[in-house]
């Protein structure tokens, strides 16, 4: 056999056994589930990391012909829940429903107990949107400008809510762009953070549109400015954080679907396109429309890189807002 004959048997040899390989885990991800599925959602129930879990899972559910079980376990900004996802086996019976908070607790944290990209695998990002400065009618702030020239006239007075660290560090970054004094009070969850504000015991509170659409129609509590570059199409009253004051706050959120890390990839696209046909229902794209979010679906590997950038971006803005992990 020549040299170039032999080299080519290998090659060939190679493939065969690579797609040999292969074989088995894109059956297993053709086959997947045949037992019930467990998504962690790492923050309390009721606020928008829950609500994107029940539009969704019950949706998988119903195509995988499974039981899929929504897990609240809250806890240190997500971490608490993520750390079980990043220790379980990599065959998809064990998901997470994470905000875009992933990408920053390893600036706020000291010690985080996983590793943010190598103990996770990014599937796709359900659902995506701004972040919502949210004010108290009782407390007095049912508008921005009212709160603004409050906070302005007595620096050091006031306070944020914050319901996890993705609306802590625009908080933060608002905070530093809009100039006022005022100081983050962090919560377990946008539930419990707007029962405080509709109650009047905060004065105002960063959390997605989704989450507290709700009580602004209702008007128990009121969203005075978004993160956005321009107004909002289903809130076209609300103005930008630019607007009121605060140049440079333009920051989109992510609610999305991990799984642990070393999942095999057709597992992981398998369960990205389920998503999608989920996210391409009349019903569900109507529901995130009104909650004036948009509709995720990136694949695996865009997800993946899309969190590396959000990465490196957020260090950057940890560090102008001098924020230190704790």
């Amino acid at each position: 056999m020549t040299g170039m004959k032999r080299r080519g048997f290998v090659a060939g040899a190679a493939g065969i056994g690579l797609a040999a390989g292969l074989a088995p885990a894109i059956a297993r991800a053709q086959d997947f589930p045949t037992k019930a599925v467990r998504v962690i959602v790492p923050y309390p129930a009721g606020g928008g990391t829950d609500i994107v879990a029940r539009l969704i899972v019950p949706r998988l559910a119903d195509r995988w012909k499974q039981t899929a079980l929504i897990d609240n376990k809250a806890g240190a900004s997500g971490i608490v829940g993520s750390e079980i996802v990043a220790k379980a086996p990599p065959d998809g019976y064990t998901l997470l429903i994470m905000t875009s908070a992933h990408t920053i607790n390893p600036f706020t944290t000291k010690t985080l107990p996983y590793d943010t990209e190598r103990d996770f695998t990014p599937i796709t990002p359900l659902v995506a949107g701004v972040i919502a400065l949210v004010g108290s009618p009782k407390a007095g702030f049912d508008t921005a400008e009212k709160f603004m020239t409050a906070a302005k006239a007595a620096p050091g007075k006031y306070t944020f809510g914050s319901t996890e660290n993705t609306t802590r560090m625009v908080g933060e970054l608002f905070r530093l762009k809009s100039g006022l004094k005022i100081e983050n009070v962090a919560y377990k969850g946008a539930a419990p953070m707007m029962q405080e504000l509709a109650g009047g015991h905060i004065p105002v509170g960063f959390t997605s549109p989704l989450t507290v659409m709700a009580q602004h129609r209702a008007g128990t509590l009121r969203m005075l400015a978004v993160s956005s570059g321009k107004r909002l199409a289903v809130l076209p009253e609300i103005p930008t954080m630019v607007e009121i004051g605060a140049p440079g706050v333009d920051q989109t959120a992510w609610f999305g679907l991990l799984g642990p890390g070393g999942m095999p990839p057709a597992l992981a696209r398998r369960l990205r396109d389920d998503v999608v046909a989920v996210l391409a229902e009349a019903e569900v794209k109507a529901k995130i429309a009104d909650l004036a979010s948009e509709p995720g679906g990136e694949a695996p590997d865009v997800y993946a890189e899309r969190i590396k950038k959000e990465l490196a971006t957020w260090r950057e803005i940890a560090k102008e807002a001098g924020i230190q992990p704790e």
